[in-house]
């Protein structure tokens, strides 16, 4: 059972592209669609903590995989990106719920709640066929102020997960959105999953 409120800290990174972040901090996206990481092992991506932080990645990120209306959220997430050498970590989150699907008409019909186009769905589909996707539904947080932290060595590499040097204080982080608006998108996803 997934956790309904954040813990006081965090010591644990899930990357992302720093779009879909942006996507998640205006409420535009409530569901993560991922398969793993080309150097993680085992059979595709593995939801390891229901808490996170977000760590924002620009590595692979293609903005022809965005639809169009959203694509302007990549030049909002490279004018807010650390400088090099570093990390800019401002949103957090919790897993409320998680499927795996291999179905490409689920994927469709969750399209309101994820800014990807039917190309990178489709990418993703055929990329390692046999491994389905996984689908989470995030509860996303900003934190109280963004927090630099330098970029470990550990830290790269085409990986999901980042276990960081030092927890994150999630404190004071504020939900994206109101109890009320997720509780009524979480509402409507429910469906779309089953």
């Amino acid at each position: 059972m997934p956790a309904t409120a954040l813990p006081t800290q965090c010591p644990t990174a899930l990357k992302e592209w720093a779009t879909v972040l942006e996507a998640m901090s205006r409420g535009e996206q409530l569901v993560l669609i991922r398969k793993g990481g080309l150097i993680e092992p085992g059979s595709g991506f593995e939801l390891i903590t229901n808490s996170v932080v977000f760590y924002p990645t620009f590595e692979h990120q293609a903005v022809n995989y965005v639809r169009p209306q959203f694509r302007g959220y990549f030049d909002d997430a490279v004018k807010q990106r650390a400088s090099e050498g570093q990390v800019r970590i401002a949103l957090c989150g919790l897993a409320i719920s998680l499927t795996s699907s291999r179905d490409p008409e689920i994927i469709e019909r969750l399209s309101a709640h994820h800014i990807y186009n039917r190309e990178f769905l489709t990418q993703r589909l055929k990329w390692h066929p046999e491994t389905p996707l996984t689908i989470v539904l995030v509860r996303a947080f900003r934190l109280r102020a963004p927090i630099t932290l330098p970029v470990s060595p550990i830290y790269a590499g085409c990986k999901s997960w980042v276990q960081l040097d030092a927890p994150i204080a999630l404190d004071g982080a504020q939900p994206v959105l109101t109890d009320e608006q997720f509780a009524q998108r979480a509402h409507e996803i429910a469906p779309l999953l089953a």
